[in-house]
């Protein structure tokens, strides 16, 4: 892979990050049943984990080389 796909991949997931809540809360709450607030709550818990998950990759990926020019 070269080193703009790797960039790219890593810009992608960064702002991938915060579009995770618009995606996983309706996502739940048209396969979860059950009380309105369990569903809110459990939407909001796995976007923040997934959310998580992405910030750490992106971060990775990003900053593979280290902070600024060797």
């Amino acid at each position: 892979m070269t080193e703009d796909f790797k960039d790219t991949v890593g810009i992608v997931l960064w702002f991938a990050m915060f579009a995770t809540p618009l995606i996983t809360i309706p996502l739940i709450w048209r396969l979860f049943q059950g009380r309105k607030i369990y569903r809110v709550i459990i939407g909001l818990l796995l976007a923040a984990l997934v959310s998580f998950c992405l910030n750490n990759i992106s971060l990775s990926i990003i900053f593979r080389h280290g902070m600024g020019p060797v």
